[in-house]
């Protein structure tokens, strides 16, 4: 990454959820999932700007302000057109660069997100990952991010007009793939273990990361290395 390359990263989040209502809102060892996902985000040293991507439904006030209170700029609009935000959040923070984290990992790993930019070549590369195992990278679920070139993330919102497209923001480039450079970032070791999956979609699973975070003592400056260790410790 040149060093004049600016760098947002966009969290996307909000409490609608048909499958588990107010999730960011609920506890995780004693702290909202969303700070969570702010706090380790916030660490990242290559994000210029960080950016949270929510709605404008009022019940996604609370996690605007959190936002605010984190050092994160609040961009909201439609609950379904989650691209659209993503377009929203880089025409208010203009940048080269926009990762994109999803905010039922509250795992996430700053360390892992400053990899991902350092490798992320724009004349080579379109699009990148290292958020789960993807093309054999190996990589544990849950710790990575995703990041794209502004103008691929522009092409995809101009040629993205299916529901599911709009709304899982990187799908288009995944079912499109001969049209896009991507790059899966090989897992180093300590992360190469796909069977682990530490993200969030349901209360059986926040159930499950609660009682291993409280045991494992993982907090928001845990490495991921040290995350994933503790996991498979107390998974046996």
């Amino acid at each position: 990454m040149h060093a004049m390359t600016r760098v947002a990263v966009v969290v996307q989040a909000r409490v609608g959820s048909s499958r588990f209502p107010s999730k960011m809102l609920a506890p995780l060892a004693g702290r909202p999932l969303v700070d969570w996902v702010l706090g380790r985000v916030g660490r990242s040293a290559r994000a210029g700007v960080r950016v949270l991507a929510t709605t404008a439904d009022p019940a996604d006030d609370a996690l605007a302000d959190r936002a605010l209170a984190a050092g994160f700029a609040a961009v909201r609009g439609s609950a379904e057109d989650v691209l659209g935000r993503y377009v929203a959040a880089i025409d208010a923070h203009p940048c080269d660069l926009v990762v994109r984290v999803c905010a039922d990992n509250p795992f996430v790993a700053p360390e892992e997100i400053d990899r991902l930019v350092d490798a992320f070549d724009p004349a080579r590369h379109d699009y990148a990952c290292n958020h789960q195992s993807r093309l054999g990278s190996g990589y544990a679920d849950g710790f990575g991010a995703e990041i794209l070139a502004t103008s691929t993330l522009r092409d995809v919102a101009a040629r993205a007009t299916d529901r599911a497209h709009r709304e899982h923001v990187t799908s288009y480039v995944w079912d499109h793939a001969s049209r896009y450079r991507i790059l899966a970032l090989p897992a180093p070791a300590g992360l190469d273990h796909p069977e682990v999956r530490l993200d969030v979609d349901t209360p059986e699973q926040l159930a499950a990361l609660d009682a291993f975070a409280r045991a494992s003592g993982v907090g928001l400056a845990t490495p991921a290395r040290e995350i994933v260790a503790a996991y498979r410790r107390f998974a046996r």
